[in-house]
């Protein structure tokens, strides 16, 4: 086999930059494949206060509002676009009803995200199909069955989805699990270890060559440097001592158990923003770029293979 270069990006969670970022990063990367490894939708809607003088307010954060004219509303919305929010253009009156229906203002959030998929799957048919450019992407524990489905039904040609399954781009098949192990928070793909172990168990099957094998799991395995995350009280909140956050290992043993058992090329993963880094499970290596896409920043890992093996690797940030 060849070489063979990869992009991986994960855990964008709607922020249109990042996303843009990641697309323009081909041409100058030069990958040939690029893989986004879950976690596609925002998790907040951010009102806009319509104002009876023609402006309008936002709230940047909890204690600070702005005021702006009618002109700057573009320029508002691709700012909260651009850090993974969606908004809503409304009145502190219409915003205090529909709060007062969190499954109906949930509800328009899930498809005001669900549209967002939808646009970043034509851009990517836009900047990769003339390319010929396959990207594989796959959902994550915070996307639903429903943005799947988008994937599934909606993507371009040039767009693969390898949830439960295997898909296969040049020399390498890639096998996708979207699902984690449960989270504190209960996300829509969250499962219990032993429920993600079965889901595991019966789709990994369809795996072929280890040595042609790359595995897009969202979830990191247990007991690395991927899932260390702050470790939290009874309330959530992160535990420290002495001012420092006490940290603890949030992978699933489902996913290493896989790891160490098929020994497949490497092992791409998301899903801990802040444990961005490279180890080993069972020979085989493991990645995980991490995330701070609220910032606007892209994280990203370059991937160089060859003969079944990873000649090289890089992180990237821009």
């Amino acid at each position: 086999m060849s070489r063979f270069r990869i992009f991986f990006v994960s855990d964008l969670h709607g922020s249109e930059v990042c996303f843009r970022k990641f697309l323009n990063s081909a041409p100058i990367y030069r990958p040939d494949l690029l893989i986004y490894g879950g976690d596609i939708m925002g998790k907040i809607l951010q009102p806009i206060f319509r104002r009876d003088d023609g402006t309008y307010r936002w709230y940047p954060t909890s204690e600070r509002w702005e005021d702006f004219s009618a002109e700057a509303l573009p320029a508002v919305e691709r700012k909260i676009a651009d850090q993974g929010r969606y908004s809503l253009v409304t009145t502190p009156e219409e915003w205090e009803k529909r709060r007062r229906s969190p499954e109906a203002l949930e509800a328009y959030c899930r498809e005001t995200g669900k549209d967002r998929v939808r646009a970043w799957l034509q851009l990517a048919a836009e900047r990769l199909l003339p390319k010929k450019l396959p990207l594989v992407m796959n959902v994550g524990n915070d996307d639903t069955d429903g943005v799947l489905e988008i994937l599934r039904k909606e993507a371009p040609p040039n767009v693969l989805v390898p949830e439960g399954q295997v898909v296969s781009c040049g020399p390498y098949e890639i096998f996708g699990c979207g699902y984690a192990n449960m989270t504190p928070w209960h996300c829509p793909r969250d499962l219990e270890e032993e429920e993600l172990g079965k889901f595991l168990d019966r789709t990994s099957g369809q795996i072929g060559s280890p040595r042609r094998t790359i595995v897009d799991i969202h979830a990191p395995p247990s007991g690395t440097l991927l899932d260390l995350a702050p470790e939290l009280d009874a309330n959530l909140k992160p535990k420290t001592v002495a001012g420092q956050m006490l940290l603890t290992h949030v992978g699933s043993t489902s996913v290493r158990r896989l790891l160490e058992s098929v020994r497949p090329v490497v092992g791409l993963h998301g899903h801990i923003h802040e444990s961005m880094g490279v180890d080993q499970v069972g020979g085989t290596p493991v990645y995980n770029p991490g995330s701070v896409y609220f910032s606007g920043t892209l994280q990203g890992l370059i991937l160089n293979l060859e003969d079944g093996r990873v000649l090289d690797h890089m992180f990237v940030t821009g």
